[in-house]
C-alpha cells in the first residue's frame, strides 16, 4: 500500500529552515564569548595567588616562638638543639661523631658553658656561682687548672691527676701569694707578699719543714736558712735602719756559732760563739780601720791583738778582765814594749827601748811607786 503524501502546509519552506541556522549560530557564539571571559578571569585570579603566596614565603617574621628547635645534618643527625633545660634556655651542640661537644645554659645562680672532648669527657666548663664565677680546663689524666672567685677572693687552683692540689695562688685586699705544694700536700715553695713589709719567698723540706726563707723587713730584708731538723742554721738580715747588714750561722739546735755584722758607723765585727752560747772569739775593725782580735772566756776578754795606725798591740788579762801583759809598740820612742801588770792593775814590769833607742828594763814594787831601772846606752855605729 502507497504511503500517503504529506501535507504541503507541514512542510517548512526554505527561506525558514535557513533563519532557523542563523538564529543557533548566534546564540553558540555568545556562549562561546561567555567561557573565554570566565577563564580568562579564572586565570588571572591563579596567578595572583601563586604571585602573592611567593612574596609571602620571601618575607622574614619578626617572631618564632617554639618550645625546642632542632638543625639536622645530611644524615638526619641532631647536631643542634635549642631547647629548655632544668634551670632555663639550654643549647647543645654534637659533633660528626654523634657525641655531645657543646652546652651552653642557665644555672641557679647564672649561666652555664660546659665543653666535651671525643671520648666525652668534660674538658672545660665556665659557671656562675653564688659567689663569683668559676672557670675549669681538665686534661685527659684528669689533672685540671681552676679560676675562681669564690668568697670574694680570686684563687688558681691546678691539681694532678688524683685531684690533690699542687699550685693555689690567691689574693685579697691586704696580701697575695703563691703556694707549690707535693703530691702528698706537703707546701714545697711559696711566694707572697705580706701585708706591712713587702713580699715573701719561702722554700720547704718535702715534709712541709721550712728550709730557706726570705722576708722583705720594715728596713731592710731577712733571709734565714733551717736545719734539717728546722732549727735555723744560718740567717742574713738587714734588721734596722741605723744598721749594716749581720749574717747569723747557728749550730744543730739552734744555738748561735758564728755572727758578721757591718756597724752603721763604719766598720765590721765577726764573732764566735760557745756551746754556752757566749761570744769566744771576736773580730772588729773599727771607724779608723784599726783592727781588734778578742778572744772571751765566760764572756770576758782575756786576750786582744789590734792593729793601728801606731803599729801591733797584744793585750792578755787575767780571768777577771784586767791586763797583765801588754805588748806593743811604744809611744814614747822608736821601738817596742812589753808591760806586765799585777791582779790589781799596778805595773810590776817595763822592757822597752829608751829615748836614744838603747833597751831598758824597770822594776817595780807591789804598789808600783818604786822601780829600778837597767838601762844600755846604744853602742855607737
Amino acid at each position: 500500500m502507497l504511503n500517503k503524501p504529506s501535507d504541503p502546509e507541514s512542510v517548512p519552506s526554505l527561506a525558514q529552515r535557513l533563519d532557523a541556522i542563523e538564529t543557533q549560530l548566534s546564540s553558540a557564539r555568545r556562549e562561546s564569548r561567555r567561557w573565554r571571559a570566565g577563564a580568562i578571569t579564572l586565570a588571572c585570579v591563579g596567578v595572583s595567588a601563586v604571585v602573592l603566596a611567593a612574596t609571602q614565603s620571601t618575607r622574614t617574621p619578626d617572631v618564632v616562638r617554639a618550645r625546642r628547635f632542632e638543625v639536622v645534618d645530611q644524615s638526619d643527625k641532631v647536631v643542634l638543639l635549642a631547647g629548655i633545660g632544668q634551670h632555663g634556655g639550654q643549647l647543645d651542640v654534637w659533633g660528626n661523631s654523634g657525641k655531645n661537644a657543646l652546652r651552653l645554659g642557665a644555672n641557679p645562680s647564672g649561666g652555664d658553658i660546659a665543653v666535651w672532648n671525643g671520648a666525652e669527657q668534660g674538658v672545660a666548663g665556665l659557671y656562675a656561682t653564688p659567689e663569683g664565677g668559676r672557670v675549669e680546663a681538665t686534661a685527659a689524666d684528669g689533672s685540671s687548672a681552676v679560676l675562681r672567685t669564690e668568697g670574694g677572693t680570686p684563687a688558681l687552683l691546678i691539681t694532678d691527676a688524683q685531684g690533690n692540689p699542687r699550685i693555689a695562688a690567691t689574693t685579697t685586699p691586704a696580701s697575695s701569694g703563691i703556694s707549690i705544694r707535693s703530691a702528698e700536700g706537703k707546701e714545697t715553695a711559696a711566694l707572697g707578699a705580706t701585708p706591712i713589709n713587702g713580699g715573701m719567698i719561702r722554700i720547704s723540706q718535702e715534709d712541709g719543714s721550712i728550709a730557706v726563707q726570705a722576708v722583705a723587713l720594715q728596713h731592710g730584708g731577712s733571709i734565714g736558712v733551717a736545719a734539717r731538723d728546722g732549727s735555723r742554721a744560718a740567717l742574713l738580715e738587714s734588721p734596722t735602719e741605723s744598721s749594716g747588714g749581720t749574717l747569723a750561722l747557728f749550730a744543730p739546735g739552734g744555738a748561735e756559732t758564728l755572727s758578721l755584722t757591718a756597724r752603721a758607723e763604719a766598720g765590721a765585727r765577726i764573732t764566735l760563739t760557745n756551746n754556752q752560747r757566749l761570744p769566744a772569739a771576736m773580730l772588729e775593725v773599727a771607724a779608723n780601720d784599726s783592727a781588734i782580735l778578742s778572744f772571751l772566756q765566760g764572756g770576758t776578754r782575756v786576750a786582744g791583738l789590734g792593729g793601728s795606725s801606731a803599729g801591733g798591740l797584744l793585750n792578755l788579762s787575767n780571768a777577771s778582765g784586767k791586763g797583765v801583759i801588754i805588748a806593743g809598740a811604744a809611744s814614747d820612742a822608736d821601738g817596742g814594749a812589753i808591760t806586765v801588770r799585777s791582779g790589781a792593775g799596778s805595773t810590776l814590769v817595763r822592757v822597752g827601748v829608751d829615748r836614744i833607742g838603747a833597751g831598758e828594763v824597770a822594776v817595780y814594787d807591789g804598789p808600783g811607786t818604786r822601780k829600778r831601772l837597767l838601762s844600755a846606752i846604744a853602742a855607737p855605729p
